[in-house]
């Protein structure tokens, strides 16, 4: 009988633990969902856009101007430090990253052996575009296209088709006023024949443009 006795207390007394045991973890489980729900989920702020704070973060439509303060032509005529040589463009950027552009660049360079500015250089032509944005401030982009170039001598005229390139980093100086620096390349030539010339110039630019 004491036997009997002492097992049913042995097994009162693990029974108790038991219950103990599943009270204190069921306090705690309460306590840490409690406190989960109590503290705050960081939300990252959504990047400031063009458009509100919703949507694309650069403009669709830009219109510019390039002066080119220092020009390398790629024919036999001095570099050129002026601001008359210039391009005017606009570009359209279905999205933030890549886009187009259309442009006519006008550039006149004197040739070796005369004092006259005798080289008149016209460009027509297109490039496909990508924007790497730094932030939301500060960008690079590049391009890469062709253009018809029209060179004007003194005595004939030379037409041709230039590889078209450059590479510009820009800022968002004021919310409608965008300005960037870089190189615009023209290189191509009027033929193969002896007659024919190379064309083209290796320009520094800078750019004024807008966005709407």
């Amino acid at each position: 009988m004491k036997g009997i006795l002492e097992i049913a207390e042995a097994k009162h007394r693990r029974n108790s633990v038991i219950m103990k045991g599943i009270s204190i973890l069921t306090v705690a489980f309460i306590g840490l969902s409690t406190m989960a729900a109590e503290l705050p989920t960081p939300k990252s702020e959504p990047l400031e856009t063009v458009f509100g704070g919703v949507g694309r973060q650069y403009e669709t439509w830009h219109a510019g101007l390039d002066l080119m303060p220092l020009s390398t032509p790629h024919t036999s005529a001095h570099r050129r430090i002026s601001v008359s040589n210039r391009s005017l463009w606009l570009e359209w950027w279905p999205d933030d990253h890549y886009g187009v552009k259309a442009f006519r660049a006008v550039q006149h360079f004197q040739s070796f052996g005369s004092s006259k500015l005798n080289i008149s250089t016209s460009h027509y032509g297109g490039l496909v575009k990508l924007r790497f944005p730094v932030n939301p401030d500060w960008y690079t982009t590049a391009g890469f296209g062709l253009a018809q170039t029209v060179t004007e001598l003194e005595k004939t005229s030379k037409t041709g088709t230039s590889l078209v390139t450059e590479f510009r980093i820009g800022m968002r100086f004021l919310p409608q006023l965008l300005i960037e620096g870089g190189i615009l390349t023209f290189d191509g030539s009027s033929g193969d024949n002896p007659s024919d010339m190379r064309m083209g110039s290796t320009n520094y630019v800078i750019g004024f443009q807008s966005g709407f």
